[in-house]
């Protein structure tokens, strides 16, 4: 479904990724996990067209999208929902969804695309007239997904979905997640919860430097000696501890 190869791009004269290779499969959770400043966001940022690549290529279904407007990766069914957030504060929770059909496929679709992220998230449909900004963290980010929802993704990625969100809130979240892929669509996360990141994904690629350093299924890389003293803050068990 989505083929990265070889991918190079940065800011200006400052690279970030550096030869970035993977694959998104149609219907999986994709997780990219890694530390601060190694080229996760800018990963994400290239693929939807905010960032041209100096170098490799990115296919989706087997046509070549890198450097492409991020109007055009949207209207072919890849929706990015920035971290952050990023809802207008000033409008209502139903305003800020209306506006992911803005494109052409979905569009005429709008009336049938909010009842589904009302149904998936609840609290949204109680607060639709409430303003975006007056929501909580985690209603908030619900919010994100849902507009992200509403422009009918075929591939659906969502940057450090848990960022600063109350456990609960989560939680929550990491539900929503399930429940979407169990729908059909693919989700392609980038998350610093790496714990609750390989607890969902199908396929898992750590990202050092701008390179991918290790790929494998969500449970291999959670069981992975590295990863966890790494990233997960665990040391290994000692031999003669067992």
């Amino acid at each position: 479904m989505l083929s990265i190869r070889d991918l190079t791009a940065g800011y200006g004269d400052t690279q970030v990724l550096f030869g970035t290779t993977l694959d998104v499969r149609p219907g999986e959770v994709t997780a990219i996990i890694g530390s601060n400043g190694v080229g996760k966001t800018t990963l994400l940022r290239t693929i939807s067209g905010l960032i041209k690549p100096t170098g490799g290529s990115i296919t989706h279904n087997g046509v070549e999208i890198g450097g492409r407007p991020s109007d055009d990766i949207v209207e072919r069914g890849i929706v990015l929902v920035p971290e952050g957030r990023r809802l207008f504060p000033r409008m209502s929770v139903r305003r800020n969804l209306e506006l992911g059909a803005y494109s052409k496929r979905a569009r005429k679709h709008l009336a049938e695309r909010l009842q589904y992220v009302f149904d998936l998230f609840p609290i949204l449909k109680e607060r639709e007239q409430q303003l975006g900004g007056t929501l909580s963290g985690g209603q908030q980010q619900m919010c994100a997904i849902a507009r992200g929802l509403v422009a009918m993704p075929e591939v659906l990625m969502l940057d450090e979905v848990s960022l600063g969100l109350a456990p609960v809130a989560i939680a929550r979240v990491y539900e929503a997640i399930k429940a979407i892929r169990d729908t059909g669509v693919t989700l392609l996360i980038v998350e610093q919860n790496i714990s609750q990141a390989l607890s969902v994904a199908d396929r898992a690629y750590v990202i050092q430097h701008g390179r991918v350093a290790m790929s494998g299924t969500g449970r291999e890389l959670a069981q992975n000696a590295d990863v966890k003293r790494v990233y997960l803050g665990l040391a290994p068990q000692r031999e003669d501890a067992k």
